[in-house]
């Protein structure tokens, strides 16, 4: 997810926070060595993550999470995954 560069809309229409809540999907494979880093992630966003599963596979953990909040908190912790360099697979979907 990227954020996106009002200055290039033209108008004086004012776009306003999106303040839906939503839910989305977060799934990812790493190894297991990224607990620590993703469990920080998951502090910061402990209010709006719903449910977590891992399964542990060899030396690789798959995480499934559930969240609800904002399009904006979700932008967030989408980001803050996304900067671990470790993270073999990853993939988000919001539901509604």
């Amino acid at each position: 997810m990227s954020t996106m560069d009002v200055a290039s809309i033209e108008g004086d229409t004012y776009l306003a926070p999106i303040s839906k809540k939503i839910t989305g999907n977060i799934i990812l494979v790493a190894p297991m060595s990224i607990q620590k880093k993703l469990n920080r992630i998951e502090f910061k966003f402990k209010d709006q993550i719903v449910s977590k599963n891992l399964r542990f596979v060899n030396d690789l953990i798959d995480v499934f999470i559930i969240f609800e909040g904002s399009v904006q908190e979700f932008q967030k912790i989408v980001v803050e995954i996304n900067s671990i360099k470790e993270i073999k697979n990853f993939r988000y979907l919001i539901i509604n």
